[in-house]
């Protein structure tokens, strides 16, 4: 399964009160970005929280890791928390690939065998990758008294 989705986001004269898409990481394996010269994609620094903006490449692609890499790399490589920002001059478009290396329904996701280890065991339990997409894809579209389902709800350890 692929999903292609193209986003337009019109300019915005308080761009500061408006929110083009809100922080998420995506629950794939991995998103392939295009964008166009206006840049409006923002990532959160790990380290102290601060949003920074991505300067768009012409002719190039943005690899955004996912959920299922987090799981499969043990952590190693995080799932990326991302937004995107309007602008107040410019319209902007952006074309989204969802590739699915995503694992299909039924699989079973895990931390991948070569990257665990006695000093590294597994950080997350083992689940299956459909209930998972589909929880969570449904509790974007539910008004919930708890959070949304994220990926650390299956970590076993830090």
């Amino acid at each position: 399964m692929t999903i292609v989705r193209l986003n337009h986001y019109p300019p915005c004269p308080s761009p500061e009160l408006a929110l083009g898409k809100g922080p998420h990481v995506d629950t794939s394996a991995f998103t392939l970005l295009s964008t166009d010269e206006v840049s409006g994609l923002e990532v959160r620094r790990k380290s102290d929280g601060e949003w920074l903006r991505v300067s768009p490449t012409l002719n190039s692609f943005i690899f955004v890791p996912g959920d299922a890499f987090q799981v499969w790399t043990n952590d190693q490589y995080n799932g990326l928390l991302h937004r995107v920002v309007l602008n107040s001059q410019q319209g902007r478009f952006s074309f989204i690939t969802l590739f699915t290396v995503t694992p299909s329904y039924h699989a079973i996701v895990e931390p991948l065998e070569g990257l665990v280890h006695e000093e590294d065991p597994p950080k997350y339990r083992p689940f299956k990758w459909g209930e998972y997409l589909i929880t969570r894809s449904l509790n974007n579209y539910m008004k919930l008294d708890k959070p949304v389902l994220q990926i650390s709800a299956y970590k076993i350890r830090d």
